[in-house]
């Protein structure tokens, strides 16, 4: 961590919460030793047996961020990263990310797509820098070859 900050954000390294909803009214005890009364449909947020807090849909969307098992958290070094590559902005959000990265991976000719697999990708980069050409001179080179075997070796 650098000596010049003086405020950081953090998320605390522990089992995450969990919200299960209520089939029935019931009165709950919070952990901090507060009584609440639940209604059905009601959510009970709890880390392990603890009752932390008991909330409405609409206050638990407010309160809580909901999380997918499948999500992935990126750091601001990573996503400093991808925008190095992929342009800024491109991590500003989920669908940002994906269309910055569908359009790295994609060519286009006339309409017609060329999609390639990350690990063609770093074969043309690999190729390109064994001629010592960018990737783009690479590809520009194709293009050029097509060009000529359609309308000059007519």
């Amino acid at each position: 961590m650098g000596a010049t900050r003086t405020k950081l954000n953090v998320l605390a390294r522990m089992p995450a919460l969990t919200a299960v909803r209520l089939s029935a009214d019931q009165t709950v005890q919070l952990a901090d030793g507060r009584t609440r009364h639940a209604l059905a449909g009601d959510w009970l947020v709890t880390r392990g047996r603890a009752v932390l807090d008991v909330v409405g849909d609409a206050q638990l969307a407010e309160r809580y961020q909901i999380v997918d098992d499948a999500t992935r958290l990126l750091s601001a070094a990573v996503c400093t990263r991808l925008e190095d590559t992929l342009g800024v902005g491109a991590t500003r959000t989920p669908e940002d990310l994906v269309a910055a990265v569908e359009r790295l991976a994609r060519i286009e000719i006339g309409g017609i797509h060329i999609d390639f697999t990350p690990g063609q990708l770093d074969e043309i980069k690999y190729r390109a820098i064994k001629r010592g050409q960018t990737v783009e001179q690479a590809l520009q080179a194709v293009i050029d070859r097509i060009r000529e075997e359609i309308f000059w070796r007519s």
